[in-house]
């Protein structure tokens, strides 16, 4: 289920899901990560609030299908990091394209705050592939791969980043409740004797 409401945390504006919350806090609680509330990412919204968005969609995702959420989460958080405004970056510091660097950046900066797991370190190095050519080594970074770009892509045209995860859960209760259905009809037709083994599929 989605949280649609929201809770403060160190200021940052997060959603109302302690399940989420117990695995983020410590991050969200550092002052390093609340400098990215000052700088802007796509349209009007933060590199905080992307940050925010990126990791609970990508925590969301790995938690319904068996992934690893926890680090999902926490380097989703972490994966833009840079603590620049990169609209300028280039022409005042002279470096290579943002897009390309940043990824090493963010990495660096994750890592003089926090111990970071070889899935973590993964995830934000290589959540701008396909751009940066080396791809990931672990499912859930290319979960993170995805929300980055759906969320970059929904924030530039100022549209609700949730649409998708909450029309994708709709369907899936759908879902559900159409199997549920199915299997009360079946468990009342194999409720007659003589019956000794039933066997469940999945619809």
């Amino acid at each position: 289920m989605i949280r649609r409401s929201r809770v403060s945390v160190n200021t940052i504006a997060v959603p109302d899901d302690p399940a989420y919350l117990s695995l983020t806090q410590d991050i969200l609680e550092t002052p390093v990560v609340s400098r990215m509330k000052g700088y802007i990412q796509h349209g009007d919204t933060t590199c905080m609030e992307h940050c925010v968005n990126v990791s609970y969609l990508s925590y969301l995702f790995c938690r319904d299908h068996g992934l690893n959420a926890r680090c999902a989460a926490r380097a989703g958080l972490l994966h833009d990091l840079f603590l620049y405004d990169w609209h300028f970056h280039r022409r005042q510091k002279g470096e290579r394209l943002h897009g390309f660097q940043h990824p090493l950046t963010a990495l660096q900066n994750a890592e003089k705050a926090f111990s970071l797991c070889e899935m973590e370190r993964n995830i934000i190095l290589r959540h701008m592939w396909p751009l940066t050519l080396t791809p990931p080594k672990y499912k859930e970074a290319y979960v993170v791969v995805w929300f980055d770009k759906y969320c970059s892509l929904m924030e530039t045209f100022r549209r609700p980043v949730m649409a998708l995860y909450e029309r994708y859960e709709r369907r899936l209760e759908t879902g559900f409740a159409i199997a549920a259905a199915k299997n009360a009809a079946k468990g009342q037709l194999l409720a007659a004797p003589l019956l000794c083994e039933t066997t469940h599929r999945q619809v």
